[in-house]
């Protein structure tokens, strides 16, 4: 079933758009306002976006643009539904990377027929999805959803770079091994800061009232659940890797060793003003790695 991000802050017009595009087969995720919009687009797959042109906490020039600045994104056609009918609105809206710009005087027989020819050509310009695709979204919807749901914190993820493994500093280090079709480990790389808070929001405690241990055994937790919704996520494609007991390290200036030609998934995320990271990493020596894994080592190579 193909979804529409629905942004849009009059609720009898959400309610009236969402009854049509639900008769008409679609699944809709309506939001009133950008920066929802955002996280939901993180945690699920659309196939279109609707947004007005004047939103409660942005217009939608800002939103078309933000969707834009995102490689992964120039390609999901957007398009802009507003009672603002002027030659200079529509310009400004296509200028800014939307595919169409409609009136709501127009109605929504019209809307209806764009939005499905605009989806099938989006659909069908779509490479298949393939292992890195795949991680990357999983990586980022597992951790969101932990965070969310487990410590009832709103997080954002940046983009999820594919690259040689790194030195990666941290003051709290959470890592659990990967074994099975890939192999290597799954590590979230995190401030003091935002264990203490994400920790706390775990227990239901104070961060004041927090000891050390405390906090490493929670973060393992949190290390444990991350990486376990990864694995849910990738299974709904294939049983690829089982997960062991995490291991959780703090110090004021912690370094996690890897060695250079590995290669892993890593994805930021930030939290208020903090950030952290997530990242899997994958054993891709030539003794070591899978077939499919020495494929992503050489593209990345070429």
């Amino acid at each position: 079933m193909d979804t529409i991000l629905l942004i849009n802050d009059s609720s009898t017009l959400t309610k009236v758009l969402s009854g049509h595009f639900e008769k008409a087969g679609y699944r809709v995720i309506a939001v009133t306002g950008a920066i929802d919009a955002y996280e939901a687009f993180i945690r699920n797959d659309v196939d279109l976006i609707l947004t007005d042109y004047v939103l409660e906490d942005r217009d939608g020039l800002d939103v078309i643009e933000t969707f834009r600045s995102k490689r992964s994104q120039a390609a999901l056609p957007i398009v802009v539904f507003t009672a603002m009918e002027s030659a200079a609105t529509a310009k400004q809206c296509s200028e800014a990377g939307a595919n169409l710009v409609l009136a709501k005087s127009g109605g929504t027989d019209q809307l209806l027929g764009k939005i499905e020819e605009l989806i099938e050509e989006y659909k069908a310009n779509q490479p298949g999805f393939s292992l890195d695709q795949d991680m990357g979204r999983c990586i980022v919807k597992a951790t969101t959803d932990v965070f969310r749901t487990m410590m009832n914190m709103r997080v954002t993820a940046g983009e999820v770079a594919i690259e040689k493994a790194q030195m990666r500093n941290a003051e709290v280090i959470g890592s659990i091994g990967v074994a099975g079709f890939l192999s290597g480990s799954i590590s979230v790389f995190l401030p003091k800061a935002v264990a203490k808070m994400a920790v706390a929001s775990l227990l239901m405690m104070e961060p004041d009232e927090l000891e050390d241990g405390d906090i490493i055994d929670a973060i393992g937790e949190v290390t444990n659940m991350v990486g376990g919704s990864i694995k849910t996520e990738l299974f709904q494609k294939a049983p690829l890797f089982d997960i062991s007991v995490p291991s959780v390290y703090m110090g004021d200036d912690l370094h996690r060793r890897t060695v250079s030609d590995d290669l892993c998934f890593y994805a930021p995320f930030t939290v208020g003003e903090e950030t952290f990271s997530v990242e899997f990493l994958m054993v891709t020596k030539k003794d070591g790695g899978t077939g499919v894994q020495s494929s992503l080592v050489d593209s990345m190579q070429s």
